[in-house]
């Protein structure tokens, strides 16, 4: 008798110590944001290299109450064709598999190398040229993505218009405008993918106000970047809870 329940006291222990690790882990989740993208996602223009990404970071910790670990592998000057060759490493796409959520901020150096970084005049010829180029790019990276990640929202933000100081700056404005649609239509080809707009939060302001040099944002312009971009994400998180209720409702 004595060595039954020895053998039970034994049994009980390891049950306790499998219960406590399980505790354990459930308390250190995380959730895994990766971005993608140029000099904007990596902040230049902010002294502290923060940018937009850390400010959705903060407010996506703070909605869900969990820690976010931020993996951002967005690098100055980068294309649509450095991007896919980044998703040629291994690591990059093994965090990408794991995220519960990616953005991806691309296109300001493919339109600015489409315009040879010759605004006024637009060479409206290579710019379209640039423009289809893009979004066949565009096109391969979310795919790209997804065979890795199926479930993951992807948060896809357009193009703003920061060559305010050329005379034909509405003509650019138009240009962009169309490059921002074309993203649209990329964007809509694939579940759970979301365009988020930026055109419109430097239109009309004092580029001074918002800006650290000619092209890239200061704190004050990534805080909202920042802001449009974790009202979308906010948005997503409330419709995905009231679908999940829904569809247990439904169950019941």
């Amino acid at each position: 008798m004595k060595k039954y329940f020895f053998f039970f006291c034994i049994i009980l222990a390891l049950f306790g110590t499998y219960n406590v690790t399980r505790g354990s882990s459930a308390n250190t989740k995380v959730i895994n944001l990766v971005a993608l993208g140029d000099s904007i996602t990596h902040g230049i223009g902010d002294p502290a290299k923060k940018g937009y990404i850390e400010g959705v970071k903060v407010k996506l910790q703070d909605i869900q109450n969990t820690p976010v670990k931020l993996s951002n592998f967005a690098i100055p000057r980068y294309s649509t064709e450095k991007v896919l060759e980044q998703l040629q490493d291994k690591s990059i796409n093994t965090k990408i598999k794991k995220a519960n959520y990616i953005i991806l901020y691309i296109g300001t150096n493919d339109f600015r190398k489409s315009a040879s970084h010759q605004f006024n005049p637009l060479d409206v010829k290579k710019v379209n040229e640039g423009k289809a180029a893009f979004t066949t790019n565009l096109n391969k990276i979310l795919e790209n993505i997804r065979k890795n990640n199926p479930e993951a929202p992807i948060f896809v933000l357009g193009l703003y218009q920061p060559y305010v100081e050329y005379s034909n700056r509405n003509e650019i404005l138009n240009t962009i405008k169309d490059w921002n649609h074309g993203i649209v239509q990329v964007a809509g080809n694939y579940d759970r993918t979301f365009f988020v707009a930026t055109l419109d939060l430097f239109q009309d302001k004092p580029k001074s106000t918002y800006f650290s040099d000619s092209l890239h944002p200061n704190p004050a312009g990534y805080t909202l970047i920042a802001n449009r971009l974790s009202e979308i994400i906010v948005k997503e998180i409330s419709n995905k809870s009231s679908w999940n209720r829904n569809h247990s409702d439904n169950k019941q």
